[in-house]
C-alpha cells in the first residue's frame, strides 16, 4: 500500500512538473511559462512561431495583456487553426464582428454567405478566417507571386550582395495595395531606393513598410484599419521593374515577412 502510493505521488508530481519542461501536452504543442516583462512577440520570436497563432490557441482577447506566471500553448509552425467561431450576442452587428477581429467586414459576409450584414440572429455562429485574428494579411489581393526573397541577396541594380529587408511580390502598376494590419500611417512619401513609400506603425511595436508605389492614398498621422487601400503599386525608386516590395519589422528590425503571411 505504501509502495503504491509513492507511484500516485511521483505520477502527480511528474504531471505538474511537465508543463515547465516546455513538453508538449497536446500533438502539435508545446507549452511556456510567461516570465516578467515577456512580450508576445518575443515568446513568438523564441519558438518560431507567428503570433496570431498563440493568440488562437490560448484565446487571448488583447496582445498587449498577458500575464505573468499564466501558462501558454505554443503551437508548432506546422500547425495552424483554420478558422475560428463566434456566436451572435444581443446588439453585435457584422460590421462591429469585423473591427473587433482586425478583418474586413465583407469578408465575412462572403465567407458566411449572409444576405443582409444589417440583420443577423442572435447565437447563429460566424465563421472568422484565422489569419485575420490579430495577425497580419497580405498586402495583395491577386495571386502572390514572390519575385524575391527575405535576405542576403545580390543587388539587382548594383550587384552588390547586401540584406533585402524584406519580400518582393510581382503586381502590376496600379494594382491595390492593402494595410496589412490596423494602425497608424507613419510615414507616407518618398525615401530613397524605396520610392514611393508608406509605413504603418501597428500594436506591440510592429510595423509595416510598402515600397516602389506609383500613388499613396494615405496622410501621416491617419489611422487605418486592416485591408484599407494605402496606394497603388509601382515602380517607383531603384527597381528593375513593377512590384510592390513589402516588409515587417518589429522594434525596428526586420523580420521575415513569411513567418506572418503565407505565400503559396
Amino acid at each position: 500500500m505504501k509502495r503504491r502510493s509513492i507511484h500516485i505521488f511521483i505520477f502527480l508530481a511528474a504531471l505538474l512538473v511537465e508543463p515547465l519542461s516546455g513538453i508538449g501536452v497536446a500533438a502539435g504543442f508545446q507549452q511556456h511559462l510567461i516570465q516578467k516583462g515577456e512580450t508576445l512577440s518575443e515568446i513568438a520570436q523564441k519558438y518560431e512561431v507567428p503570433v496570431k497563432l498563440i493568440i488562437q490557441a490560448n484565446s487571448i482577447k488583447s496582445a498587449h495583456r498577458i500575464q505573468t506566471g499564466k501558462m501558454l500553448r505554443i503551437p508548432s509552425e506546422t500547425f495552424a487553426l483554420k478558422e475560428i467561431l463566434y456566436q451572435v450576442r444581443p446588439g453585435d452587428t457584422l460590421i462591429g464582428i469585423a473591427n473587433r477581429h482586425n478583418v474586413d467586414w465583407k469578408d465575412l459576409q462572403r465567407l458566411n454567405r449572409i444576405s443582409s450584414p444589417r440583420s443577423l440572429q442572435i447565437g447563429t455562429e460566424i465563421r472568422i478566417p484565422s489569419d485575420a485574428v490579430f495577425g497580419f494579411r497580405a498586402p495583395l489581393r491577386i495571386p502572390l507571386v514572390l519575385t524575391s526573397k527575405y535576405g542576403y541577396r545580390p543587388h539587382p541594380v548594383t550587384g552588390r550582395w547586401r540584406m533585402h529587408e524584406g519580400i518582393d511580390l510581382r503586381a502590376a502598376v496600379g494594382t491595390r495595395v492593402y494595410a496589412s494590419k490596423g494602425g497608424r500611417v507613419i510615414f507616407a512619401g518618398r525615401k530613397g531606393g524605396y520610392g514611393k513609400l508608406v509605413g504603418i506603425e501597428h500594436e506591440d511595436n510592429f510595423t509595416t513598410w510598402y515600397g516602389h508605389l506609383s500613388r499613396i492614398r494615405v496622410k501621416v498621422g491617419q489611422i487605418v484599419s486592416q485591408g484599407k487601400v494605402i496606394g497603388l503599386s509601382g515602380n517607383t525608386g531603384i527597381s528593375t521593374g513593377p512590384h510592390l516590395h513589402f516588409e515587417i519589422r518589429y522594434k525596428g528590425r526586420s523580420e521575415k515577412p513569411t513567418k506572418y503571411i503565407t505565400i503559396p
